[in-house]
Formats: C-alpha cells, structure tokens, sequence
C-alpha cells in the first residue's frame, strides 16, 4: 500500500528568508496627574492599533466599559467599529483593526494621543522611543519594561481631575464614611468615595508598580496583527487558536483541501466540534514515538544526513538501503516479520531494488511525503530535508506528526478512487461521483465525537450514510469504492498511531466477492473503528486549520467569551462546565468577564441563541442569586466586584442591542434585581429564544427542550404552557417560525396546546 498512490507531492518548505521583523519601544503617559504616571513598553511593530488598545488596557488597569480612539497630530483618527457591548458605531474613525502602529508612528520621537472612556476622557500620550529589529524572543510579545507610580482601580471615577483630588485625599488619610448599609455592604456618597475607601481597604500604594506583574499579564494576551496573523507567529507561520489560546501553524495547500473536505461533510449551522479531554504534548509526543512506521521515516531522515547516492530510478541503491534497514533500524516498522537479525539479512540479500525491499519502500514514500528527505535536483544524491524534526524535541516531533498526517489524510480522502476498464463507462456511475460527497471523512468526524474509548460501528454508519444510493450497478460500484477508500484510511491511521481498527471479513458466500475481485476491487466490510488520543489530537489540529471550533476541556480560559458559550453546549457533565467556567473567570477580573459575556450574546440567529442558553452557566459564578439577608459565601464573587457586574448588566440591559440586553436584564430579574424600564425583555422573548435554539432540528429535538428545565422549579414546557397566550408579545425576530415549531411537535401529545400556540405564531406574524 502506497502512500502517494494518486500522483501528488506534498509543497516543501519554504526557503525564502522574510525581511526580519521589528519592534517599538513606547513610552505611554496618562496625562495631567502629578507625580506623572507612565509606562514603557515593547510591543511588536506590526500590531494594529486595536492591539496596542488591549496592551493599554492591560498596563493601566481600564476594564474595557468604554470607547476609546487614537489621534495624531494631524487630526487624523482610529477607533473601534463596534462598542464594549457589541452595537455596531457609525463613528466615522478609521478601523483601528486594520491599520499597524508602524504605519502611524514608523519612526522614533512619533506621537500619538489614546482616550479612554470619551465621558471621562482618559488622555495617554504615546511617545516612539526607539524602532530596532527585534531578537530572537521578542517579535511576537508585549513586555513592560519600566514605568511610574500605581493606580487604583479608578474606572468611573470622573477623569483625570478627579482622580488627582481622590489620590490627594488619600495621601492626607481622609477616610470616607459611608450614608448608609445595605444587605451588610456600606453604601457611599459617591462612586469616588467608594473607591476612596476600597483604596483604604485594599492598602493601595501609589509609589509601588509591579513590572513584573504587568508582563505577565501582557504575556497573556494574544496579540494579532493587521494582516490576522498572530504576532507571535510572523516568523514562523502560526495563528492563535480561538478555542484554546495555543499556537497552530497556518495551514498550506493541504489545508485548503480538508477545509474543503471538513465543510461538506460538517453540518453547515454547525462549526462547532464536540468538546474532548486530551492528553498533554509531552505524553502526546511520547505516543507519536511509539508510532513505529511514521518514527522509521525520520530515522530514515536523520540516516540520510548529508547525502545518499540514488539509482537512476530514484530509489537508494540496493547496498544503501539494506544498511538503512539495519543502521536506522527500519525493520522495528514490522518486527513479527522483519525482527529476526539472520532471516532479514538473507531476505535482503536476494532483493536486487530498494523499491522491492518491504522495509524501506514506505518509509522511503513517508520521508518524501512529509520531506524529512530531499532529493537533489540532478536526482543523483537524497539528503535530510528540512522539514526533519529533532527526534529528542517533543514539540518539533508532534509538529512533524501532525503535519504529515494533514498530508496524507488529504491525499486519502480527497478522491475516491477511480473504476478501472470498462467501469468507468458505467451507466449512471459520473452523475454518483460527481454528487458522491466525503462519507468516509464524515465517519472520522463522527469518531471524533464520540466518548473517549468507545468504538464506532463502520458498518452500521456506512449502511445508513449509502442507504440513498441507487440499487443498481453504478450504487453497488460507488459503495465499493467508498469501502476501498476507507480500508486504505484506516490502515494509515492505524500506522500513524492515530486510530484502531478491527476490519470484518466479508460474509461467506458473498455475490459480489466474485465479480468485484475480478476486476480487480473488493468491497469489504468496514468493521469497528476508534480514534487514539493522538489520532483526537490530531483530527483536532486539522478542524482548527479549517476554522472550526474544537475545544479541549481544561484549556479554554484564554478563550473568548462566544467561543466559551459555544464550547459549553458540546461538554458532557456539568462538573466539566463549572471547572471550565471557573479557570475561565479566574483569568479575567468579573467586570471584564461580563462585559465579554453580554457582548457574545448578541445576534439573531439559532448559534447566537444556543449561546444564550450557556450565558447563565457563567453569570450565576459571577452574580449569584442571593435570599434577603444572606450573606455572601465564600465562593462568592467580592462586594465591590457584584456591584461593578451589576453595573455591567444593567447598562447592558437598557442598550437594546438584541440578545445582550435580553440577557443581562434577564439575570437582572432572576436575581430579585430587575432593571428598570425593562418589561419589554420579559421572560416570553427569552422563552421562545431557548425553543429557537432547537426549532430547526425538527419536532423531536423541540420536544427534547420543552423537557428540560432549570435544577429547580419549572421546566421549559411548564413556562410554555403558562405563556403561550402572550409569546407573540415578545417582539421575538422569529417568533412565528419557533411557536409553529413548537406547535407542530406537540400536535400528537397536546392538542389544545398547540392550537393555543398556531394562533399565538397567527398574532406574532400579523404584529410584524
């Protein structure tokens, strides 16, 4: 079995060298206090001006509440398109996303002013202090490397006078008394009283600023380029992973081909992979270790070295390659057959052509296919390629692993194979092929998904996926080719350590045994199939390339708050979801995780809604439903830190952006603190955007939700029965489509219910 058997080659690396990148060393002063405050910073200069946004943000302690725009001494201006909410701006501002601090400040003694929060007018004056090539560790991070003086945390406080006035009140030890109490909490005159006190409490020291504490927090962030590319990827093509935060590599030629592949056979509403547990890459590596066809290949590499004389066929001469087998060690690919030292010498001895000899022929092909061997351009002479990892470096082993998978996953399944003879005339048989989409890929996807461990029945997936097929000779030749492909697939993975396969012999007596083996094709049965954790990890890295989420439980903190919501419907146990919620908080101060989370609620759509649904799973961590007159317990979110997410909320709430605002002032009213003017976002419209989350997987996936309920009180169902008469009200988008949905899957079990409900959906079409 051949790898290469359709004919490609794999793109080599490239060997340009890209002109080297550089960075800006800044110097950013939040003016008009006395003692200055300032920081100095190194940033790389490709970062757009929406990075050099976070960086701020990050240095100076803001939460991220407000708009914020860059200018220059011309006047000219950058800013966000959309508000810390999600609304969309008509600020008139350039797109700060799209445009390089190098292309505005490319020089040093450069100045460009940043405002914060354009009520308060938080004004920083960013100052070019030198423009160099950046070292060996420096392209792609944002480091603090100096700075002036601490602030409290200050958002809201009223700008930079007022800030002044409060840091003078506090070095004169003027404490604030509070008016009143409420719930055990002190209430202030004022928000700068409050921080006055929170100040007192917390034992703030203007003169102490932790450097050190700031790049950690830097070395956190991800930051992105003009061009989409992470920063910290330039030099060596990786892009950040909106699921995990990691590094992956950008994907070439053979990427474009499985994104291909990926999206025909994804559900297209879904881009969303179901979450999985995966080892670490230091237990990962050790598995890609003990993949002995794909490590014979790089020992094969690696025994090239400098250069192998070839045959004029292209092969090792017949002397060379029987001193591979032996000094790489090759024959550990098949020992059963090849182990025995005496046998494999006498074997070898009567093989005249390395394209003959069982041992090196495929990893020969491997070597090629992913270049850990070069051949030179005369064909004379084959030599370690650069694509050749260090055996010893786990990082650069799992790397080549998955990389060479890409390729041959690619080459496997990007064509069946072809009919031979007079087959390919078969009546009918071109309009199946040109039709014929990718099953056997959809079985590696649905191994994807299931429960770590569990077996797939191959057979049982190819009945239901070909039962369509037509019964007649062009149907049974295109299922053969379907089988053939997927035997070829699985043996690979199998070599690759990515999978485990136990083939079925076809049944005794089989009509078709015949005729296919004369022409030179069997259709076997496909038998049980499963995914390794390698194999996981690896079908991973190619749906991430194809810019589908695939989560991995346990590493999402870095992730965005949408893609968080996203990820928590796909996880299995509730203990994984608090675990997951919990690491993610733990990454972000409450305030800012709010405003994240009211952001990604935003939107129309059936994703937009099942999102929704999860946003609760995070805000009772971060605003928990309380009884009057009880105190907070430990896992409690702090006082002062409930009040800033309920300020959150709340300014959420009165937006009207669609989705945030129904959200917030949903959370609002659970936790017997509604926000007021809000009965508009009442609990029909959130009511029918649950339903809406499922009305498009037909009557049973509707039933599914109208059973489910919160762990306490009524189900989803109940608050249907009870409302049904006034859904229309709720001015939901889609109303009409989810209350006949709704009516329709309850037809056969309520049929007062349901009449109810078709004239709820007859007044909500004739409200629009």
């Amino acid at each position: 079995m051949h790898i290469l058997s359709k004919g490609r080659s794999r793109r080599m690396p490239s060997t340009e060298v890209s002109e080297r990148p550089t960075v800006h060393q800044l110097k950013i002063e939040l003016r008009g206090l006395r003692p200055p405050v300032w920081r100095r910073v190194r940033v790389p200069s490709r970062l757009s001006l929406g990075g050099l946004h976070e960086v701020i943000q990050v240095l100076f302690g803001w939460d991220g509440m407000h708009l914020h725009a860059f200018e220059d001494g011309r006047h000219a201006a950058w800013g966000p398109h959309r508000d810390p909410l999600g609304g969309a701006l008509d600020s008139g501002w350039d797109d700060e996303d799209g445009v390089a601090l190098a292309d505005v400040l490319p020089r040093a003694g450069g100045r460009l002013s940043y405002t914060y929060d354009l009520g308060d007018d938080w004004e920083h004056r960013i100052t070019v202090e030198e423009v160099r090539p950046a070292g060996p560790d420096e392209a792609g991070y944002a480091v603090c490397t100096g700075g002036r003086r601490a602030l409290p945390d200050c958002e809201d406080v009223g700008g930079v006078w007022a800030l002044q006035e409060l840091l003078e009140r506090y070095e004169a030890g003027e404490r604030p008394e509070p008016v009143t109490e409420e719930d055990g909490e002190p209430e202030y005159d004022s928000h700068a009283d409050y921080v006055l006190a929170r100040m007192f409490t917390t034992g703030f020291d203007p003169a102490r600023l932790d450097v050190a504490e700031l790049s950690g927090a830097l070395e956190r962030l991800p930051l992105v380029t003009v061009d989409g590319v992470s920063a910290a990827g330039e030099q060596d093509g990786r892009f950040p992973c909106p699921s995990c935060g990691e590094w992956h590599p950008l994907p070439d030629e053979d990427g474009a081909e499985l994104g291909d592949l990926i999206t025909e056979a994804l559900d297209p509403d879904s881009r969303v992979a179901p979450a999985i547990r995966l080892p670490d890459d230091a237990e990962l590596a050790r598995q890609v270790r003990g993949a002995e066809h794909f490590m014979a290949a790089v020992r094969l590499g690696h025994w090239c070295g400098a250069g192998r004389e070839l045959t004029p066929k292209g092969v090792l001469r017949p002397k060379l390659a029987r001193q591979a087998v032996e000094e790489a060690e090759l024959w550990r690919a098949a020992p059963d057959e090849w182990g025995d030292a005496a046998e494999r010498r006498r074997r070898l001895a009567g093989i005249r052509s390395a394209a003959d000899m069982e041992p090196v022929r495929d990893p020969w092909e491997w070597a090629l296919l992913a270049g850990f061997v070069e051949v030179s351009g005369d064909g004379k002479k084959a030599s370690s390629g650069d694509a050749l990892p260090d055996e010893q470096d786990d990082a650069a082993v799992l790397a080549a692993w998955q990389e060479t998978l890409a390729g041959t996953v690619a080459d496997v399944f990007a064509e069946l194979p072809e009919p031979v003879g007079m087959l390919r005339l078969m009546s009918g048989l071109d309009e199946l092929l040109a039709q014929a989409p990718p099953v056997g890929f959809g079985l590696l996807l649905h191994c994807y998904g299931l429960p770590e461990g569990e077996w797939a029945d191959a057979s049982a997936f190819f009945d239901e996926a070909l039962d369509d097929l037509p019964d007649d000779a062009a149907g049974e030749l295109l299922s053969a080719l379907y089988m053939v492909q997927w035997e070829e697939a699985a043996e690979l993975l199998v070599r690759f350590g990515a999978a485990e396969y136990r083939p079925e012999d076809s049944p005794p007596g089989d009509e078709q045994d015949g005729d296919w083996l004369l022409i030179g094709l069997s259709a076997p049965a496909p038998g049980r199939f499963r995914l390794t954790p390698l194999g996981r990890a690896g079908l991973r890295r190619l749906l991430v390339e194809a810019g589908v989420m695939a989560p991995v439980v346990g590493r999402m903190e870095r992730a965005e708050a949408a893609e968080l919501l996203a990820a928590l419907a796909t996880y299995r146990s509730a203990e994984e979801v608090r675990a997951e919620v919990v690491g993610w908080l733990a990454a972000r101060t409450p305030a800012d995780a709010a405003v994240q989370l009211v952001d990604a609620c935003g939107g129309t759509e059936g994703a937009d809604a099942l999102r929704r649904l999860m946003a609760p799973l995070v805000l009772e961590h971060l605003l928990p439903a309380q009884r009057p007159g009880e105190s907070d317990s430990p896992e409690d979110t702090e006082p002062d830190q409930r009040r800033r997410v309920r300020a959150v909320l709340r300014k959420a709430a009165a937006s009207g952006v669609p989705g945030c605002a129904h959200t917030a002032a949903s959370w609002l009213r659970r936790i017997g603190d509604p926000a007021e003017g809000q009965d508009a976002y009442g609990r029909e419209w959130m009511c029918l955007d649950g339903l809406y989350a499922y009305a498009d997987g037909g009557p049973e996936a509707v039933r599914a939700r109208l059973e489910q309920g919160p762990g306490a009180g009524r189900g989803c169902g109940e608050q249907v029965a009870e409302l049904a008469d006034d859904l229309w009200r709720a001015g939901h988008p889609h109303g009409e489509a989810v209350l006949t949905a709704v009516a329709d899957s309850l037809v056969h079990e309520d049929k007062q219910l349901a009449k109810r409900l078709r004239k709820a959906a007859f007044k909500a079409r004739s409200a629009t």
